[in-house]
Formats: C-alpha cells, structure tokens, sequence
C-alpha cells in the first residue's frame, strides 16, 4: 500500500495551525539564485505562484496586504521558511502511528518524501479486506487534516504511480494486473528523472504502455538504466526494499514502593540506584545521556527534567545534578514510586589518546559542561545563556541569544561572507535609536553630532531586506568618525526619512 500525502509541507503547516486554512501559504527556501518557492499551497495556485519561482516574484503577485478585502476575510499571504527536517520527522512520526495497521512501514525513497509504503501483508483481514483496510486508514488520517490518496498493488512503484496519478483516491490493483494498470498512466508515474521523462516526451512516449511496446534491450544505452530498473520494479521483475520504521522502546528503571515514602534519603538513594541501572543500560548501548525524566508516582508533583550540554556517562556528576534537583521537589503526599527514563541520548566525548598525554583542553571542556549543568539545574535552563550568529541581513537579527542546553545551532561559513559585511562594530544597540545631529552639511551628510564634528564619513551600504517578516527594512549604512576620536556606525532609513545611530566602533 502507499499512502500519498500530497503537498505534504503545506498539509503538515495548516494540520498544526489551523487559522491558515484559506489562507495564501508560501514555503520558500535558499537556491541558487536566492530565495525561490518550495511549495505553495492551492490559495496560492490561484494567483500563478509555482515552485521554482523567485520569492521576490512570488510576493509582487500576492494581493495588496492593505488591501480592504484582505482586512475583512482575513485571507492575507503567509510566507514562511521551509523546513525538510522538520517534515521528513513529522512523516516518520505519521508513520509510527500508521503502525496500528501494519507492523511494517516506512518512507518512500528520495530526499523530500512525501509517501508512507505499508507492507499489508496479513493486515487486511482485520478491517475486511484490502478496501476497507485503505478507507479506515484514509477516515483516519482526515481526523488529522490530512488529505491523503491510497493505492493498493502487488509492488511498490505499481503502488505509487497509481496513487499519483489515477483518479480514484482510493485504488486497488488486482493481482498481476500492474501491467493493464500502469499502461495509460504517463512515464513520469515511474519515478524517473525529469531530463528523461522530457526526453521520452520529445519522442511522443508519453504513456508507460507505449514504452512497453519498445524493446527492453534499447532502453539502458538510449535513456540509461534508470528507467529499465524503475520498470522493472513496478512490474515485480526487479526486487525493491522497504526500510520500515522502528517505534524505540524507552531505557526506563522504576521502584515501587510498598508504602507511600516522604523521606528524602531514602528517595536519594533509590534515585542513585535506578541511575544506576540506566547507565548500565547506556553502557550496553555505547551511548551517554543527555536528557533524563524522573516521575514521582502517587503524587502530583511535577516530573524532575535534568537536561545535559553534553551526553555524559559519569554517576558522579549526574547524581550530583538530580540531588540539586530533588532539593527544589515539593511533595504534597507520600511518593509511592520512582521512575526514571532517558529522554534523549547521545555520543559521550571521545578524545584520541596521543604519545605525550595532555588533558587540559578536555578539562576545561568538561569543567565548562559541568558549570553549565549545576547552574541550569539551580538557576534554570533559560536563565544560563549564550550568543550564537544567525545567517540574517538585518544587523539587529544577526545575532541571538539561545540557551545553552539547547541544541546547537549550525556554524555560519565565515569564508564565504564578503569582507565588507564583516566589517561591523563590535558594539551594536540591541535597537537602532535616532541620531542626534545638530548640523547637517551642503551635500546632506551630518556635519556635527552631538556638538562633535564629523570629520569623516564613508559608505553607503545598502541593507533591503526584512519584507518577509513583514517590515520591509531599506537602510543606508555610513561610517562617521567625530573630531574627538568616536566612530559611530549609523544608518540612513529611507522608509522614515531619518537618521539612527546603530553602533559603535572600538
């Protein structure tokens, strides 16, 4: 069985935010040419918006976002970033959940899946057949939002070219009988490449029963092997694998108690012992723990979250981080159970060992670590922060702060920024604010600020950016050096038609 979930990146969007719904939705995402359209959803259709098209183009053909039907039928245009990783995750979470219909599914091949293949073997009788397993399964992916097209067939590629491009959204293919299925369906239902469905097009191959009419020999030196191998994996004479997904089973311990336990000793003690025997679990696994879920069963208090900054196997530090944090635990009654589960895990630290032994870098990376651990476990994860560059043109969303346990965020390649954009001040406000000038010159530039002449000026750089977010930002930067030794980094706003001062120049 596949299951096609069409235009999976926009359906994901509107299932988890619903006031979308109607709503013009662009997904854009970084080319070669800049920022293009990934997807768009059917609203967006309608205005001629399509993938591949600059988002710049994309924008100028959504209606006018002041416009007065806009205000009243809350229809404006919603541009947001693509995230692959985020819907290839959320396709494997789908997939877990179909698992309640067959114990083996998983995702269809290619980078930007947007298809479950499921394995029904034995599973339809359970539901009535191979129909009424497809329609309980579609009634139930429509609870969630999701539209989705079902085709049934003895192979997968017969399975996904059916779901594609029949008309029924729910299709069964009778056994053996791929070939009379598949034969007025186009050549691209074989999953080939676009340059050789072009390529057969041009030859007015336009369907898959006019390439079966041609002789298999011909086919690998005239469009290459790829389109015999897709052929032959639709029609069952070459083998095709299914990687299912696997549902991970939780590395859990659990005390019961005979009776309710208010003592703290004694909790301490059974919280050491069930850290124990996770990390001997870990241990069988060759992995550390990064996030670790205490439950205190019989009572109401809050679940104990300790989260690492790096995965760790030391009962030492860990033991000391849970004590700090049963410390702040309240118990309204006594605690009948413990259960402790890791969350989350990781590659503990690895360091090649060398002729002349020298640790002091891995000392200090393991101090940092822990300092970082004992102070979010007191202080709080969103209390202990760190900065950290984000790839935005706009020098006031060019960097952020995150918290320190939370997942690293990809280092920006320095090498490929030009050397002018790095040059910045080191001091920059967290908000641009107006520039107190008291004499501008002939040409217009500021004479004096501050009562401070200016003795030199250099730029502009032009900053236009910001209109995704829907403030459009269009900045003219200067550089002005004052006769008492300041540099000051400031910008003219042609929106506003005013000067602010931005930064400052060591």
């Amino acid at each position: 069985m596949c299951v096609w979930v069409p235009l999976w990146p926009v359906q994901r969007r509107l299932s988890g935010q619903p006031e979308l719904n109607g709503r013009p939705l662009i997904l854009f995402a970084e080319g070669r040419r800049g920022l293009s359209v990934s997807a768009c959803s059917p609203e967006a259709v309608r205005f001629g918006i399509h993938v591949g098209m600059p988002l710049g183009e994309a924008r100028s053909l959504l209606p006018n976002a002041t416009s007065r039907r806009r205000r009243q039928d809350g229809s404006k245009p919603v541009c947001q970033r693509a995230d692959p990783l985020g819907d290839r995750t959320q396709l494997q979470a789908l997939a877990i959940h179909c698992q309640c219909y067959s114990p083996l599914v998983g995702l269809e091949d290619g980078a930007e899946p947007e298809s479950l293949w499921i394995d029904i073997t034995g599973s339809e009788v359970l539901f009535g057949g191979e129909e009424g397993l497809a329609k309980a399964l579609r009634d139930d992916l429509a609870q969630q939002g999701l539209q989705v097209r079902v085709a049934i067939a003895d192979t997968w590629g017969a399975a996904w070219a059916v779901s594609h491009y029949a008309e029924p959204v729910v299709s069964l293919v009778p056994a053996a009988g791929q070939t009379a299925a598949l034969a007025p369906l186009p050549v691209a239902a074989l999953r080939v490449p676009g340059s050789v469905a072009d390529s057969l097009r041009g030859l007015d191959i336009t369907t898959i029963g006019r390439l079966m009419r041609l002789p298999r020999e011909s086919l690998p030196s005239r469009f290459g092997k790829e389109l015999g191998r897709r052929l032959d994996q639709a029609m069952g004479r070459a083998p095709e694998m299914l990687t299912s997904e696997r549902l991970v089973e939780p590395i859990a311990a659990e005390w019961l108690f005979e009776d309710p336990v208010t003592d703290r000793q004694s909790l301490d003690h059974v919280c050491a012992v069930l850290l124990e025997r996770l990390l001997v679990m870990l241990e069988a696994r060759q992995a550390g723990l990064r996030d670790l879920t205490c439950h205190w069963l019989g009572t109401d208090a809050e679940p104990l979250s300790l989260r690492l900054l790096r995965p760790t196997t030391e009962r030492r530090h860990l033991l000391e981080l849970l004590r700090l944090r049963c410390e702040r635990a309240a118990f309204t009654a006594g605690v009948t159970g413990v259960r402790m589960e890791a969350v989350e895990l990781g590659l503990p630290p690895v360091r090649q060992a060398t002729l002349f032994e020298d640790e002091t870098g891995e000392k200090h990376q393991r101090a940092l670590a822990e300092l970082v651990d004992r102070l979010s476990s007191r202080l709080g994860r969103e209390a202990v922060l760190r900065s950290h560059l984000h790839p935005d043109p706009l020098p006031e969303f060019s960097c952020a702060t995150l918290p320190w346990l939370e997942q690293r965020p990809p280092t920006p390649d320095t090498t490929a920024i030009p050397s002018q954009l790095r040059c910045r001040p080191l001091r920059l406000l967290r908000a641009p604010r107006p520039l107190s000038i008291d004499r501008f010159s002939p040409d217009g530039w500021p004479a004096q600020v501050d009562r401070s002449p200016v003795v030199r000026v250099s730029g502009p750089e032009r900053i236009a950016a910001g209109w995704w977010r829907g403030v459009d930002a269009e900045r003219d930067y200067y550089r002005l050096t004052l006769a008492h030794g300041a540099s000051l980094w400031v910008f003219y706003d042609l929106n506003g038609d005013r000067w602010c001062l931005h930064g400052l120049f060591d």
